[in-house]
């Protein structure tokens, strides 16, 4: 199920006001306004209050249909929604493709961004402590070594941007240190020059130049000569899209230490992996990672060379907005590995942990199953009741918050089904004569209280508020036909006699109806479609 969260389709609450399909044919939208004006037109009403119910939802109709019905701002609203229509952009008679549309909404999009990136500096960070259990033992402490590296960069305009950067790393008895300027600059739509040079361990300066060659083709050409030794060394790295959601890379070094390298990287919304193959130092590394929730991940990797021959898992969970911790564990033939990591922003802590050097069986179980008999006797009485009592506070604040904002719909979907009521039942009246489709019960809202069901009725619990009775505007949107259909990737919170009850939390719709006699009942997500009768809804 979806969660409520602002990713699901966007741009869709006029057709559900008209309820319409997003496909819907310019002959499907003017038949769908005249069924809604001839049931809010206020020259039907003679009553104050009535009129006054029916021109408020009239108006809505009408902006609707007035949008929907033209062209070139259906195909913003669409693209943008409201906002597009809304931003300023004036259309012209050769403005009329999506493409066009979609270019001129995205150089406002762009205007915006760039006024806020004119003194924006993106600062980075990391610290690396390398810990030694084994020497901390011999007595020689625990620190091994440290690392901390540090980066800022910062748009100069809207096509240059510099970054300064700076690393320190101590080793025992040893040290050392560098500082580096890399400076940014989009000579064409498709082509970008950077200069780059550092000062310190590794002293160089260079230049490299990417330019996208194709839709889904990019190569990048550098230069670089070394202060140390004054050797030159050539760089080129082709990458291409494979696929929607896989890329892959070849990597040619020429230098003192020449080299070639093949990478591929795979992502979607639950998993990302990765693979490299290299011919400096021979070896093959992978990477798989498995997203869980949308809190906790896993990771497996594995590393084989000249010079490694490891194997790493673990896995982490987000613990705010701005906060991620991980937990991995490596075994391999430098030895025995914990590393402790925390991601906060574009900051990291970093604590690689050597446990012993030598692949003991025992301790190499037990650094492995006591950690992570930890962790989950942890998540099952400390973490998870920790942020279910959190996620219940936000919810309540969330409610507090939009209390007068969920008062007003709620008011605004009573006196739209006060007009809906008297065609309603007529609809309702004559399905029940013919032994058809009747929506006996309907109700829409957080899912969590549609679980409690008949519960709600006898509790004063807050998820009582978070529902709507929708049976009378479903029984209005009852086809002739005796069917029902509301549209895939079209919130329900839009439709007449709909509101959202429960804003920013998952919702769903729960539906129970008669047809020929029989019981039926079905609940769907918020975008999901809903076709009725079907025989797989009976009781």
């Amino acid at each position: 199920m979806k969660e409520d969260d602002g990713t699901g389709p966007p741009n869709r609450e006029l057709y559900a006001l008209l309820h319409l399909s997003p496909e819907a044919s310019d002959e499907e939208i003017r038949r769908a306004y005249r069924q809604w004006a001839q049931v809010y037109h206020p020259d039907k009403y003679q009553a104050p209050h009535m009129k006054e119910i029916a021109t408020e939802n009239f108006q809505r109709i009408c902006e609707a249909y007035e949008i929907l019905s033209d062209e070139n701002k259906r195909q913003i609203y669409d693209i943008y929604g409201m906002e597009g229509l809304n931003s300023g952009l004036e259309l012209g008679p050769k403005l009329n493709k999506v493409e066009e549309l979609k270019e001129q909404l995205e150089k406002l999009k762009r205007m915006k961004e760039q006024q806020k990136m004119s003194a924006l500096f993106l600062p980075k960070g990391s610290i690396v402590a390398n810990l030694s259990l084994p020497e901390f033992l011999d007595g020689d402490g625990i620190m091994r070594g440290m690392a901390m590296a540090s980066a800022v960069q910062s748009q100069l305009s809207k096509s240059s941007s510099l970054s300064l950067s700076g690393n320190l790393g101590v080793e025992e008895n040893s040290g050392a240190g560098a500082a580096s300027a890399v400076f940014r600059h989009q000579i064409a739509s498709d082509s970008t020059v950077e200069f780059m040079g550092s000062v310190g361990l590794g002293s160089l300066i260079g230049v490299q130049m990417t330019r996208q060659l194709s839709l889904h083709s990019t190569a990048t050409l550098g230069i670089a000569k070394s202060f140390h030794d004054g050797s030159i060394n050539l760089s080129n790295v082709w990458t291409r899209q494979l696929s929607d959601t896989a890329s892959g890379n070849i990597e040619l070094l020429l230098g003192p230490q020449s080299s070639i390298g093949v990478g591929w990287q795979k992502k979607d919304q639950n998993t990302s992996a990765a693979g490299e193959f290299g011919t400096n130092s021979f070896g093959i590394s992978a990477r798989y990672t498995r997203r869980f929730s949308s809190k906790s991940h896993g990771r497996i990797a594995g590393r084989i060379g000249s010079a490694a021959l490891e194997v790493e898992v673990g896995g982490g969970r987000k613990v705010s907005d701005f906060s991620t911790v991980r937990m991995l564990y490596t075994i391999g033939i430098r030895g025995i590995f914990w590393r402790f990591e925390l991601h906060r922003g574009g900051q990291k802590l970093l604590i690689p942990i050597l446990l012993s050097r030598d692949l003991n069986p025992v301790l190499a179980t037990g650094a492995f199953v006591v950690p992570t008999s930890i962790y989950f006797i942890l998540k099952k009485f400390v973490f998870k009741p920790y942020y279910l009592k959190r996620e219940k506070q936000k919810a309540l604040e969330n409610m507090e918050r939009t209390a007068t904002q969920v008062q007003e719909a709620r008011k605004a979907a009573a006196k739209a089904q006060q007009l809906l009521e008297n065609v309603a039942n007529r609809k309702r009246n004559k399905q029940q004569e013919t032994g058809g489709l009747v929506i006996t019960k309907a109700i829409y809202g957080n899912h969590k209280a549609l679980k409690k069901g008949d519960e709600l009725r006898e509790t004063n619990d807050e998820l009582a508020s978070q529902v709507l009775d929708v049976t009378l505007p479903l029984n209005f949107l009852v086809n002739d036909s005796g069917q029902l259909k509301l549209h895939d990737g079209v919130k329900k919170s839009g439709i007449m006699g709909f509101c959202d009850p429960c804003p920013g939390e998952p919702k769903q719709l729960h539906v129970e109806y008669t047809y020929h006699g029989e019981r039926y009942e079905v609940t769907v997500d918020d975008y999901e479609e809903l076709i009725i009768p079907q025989i797989a809804h009976r009781v």
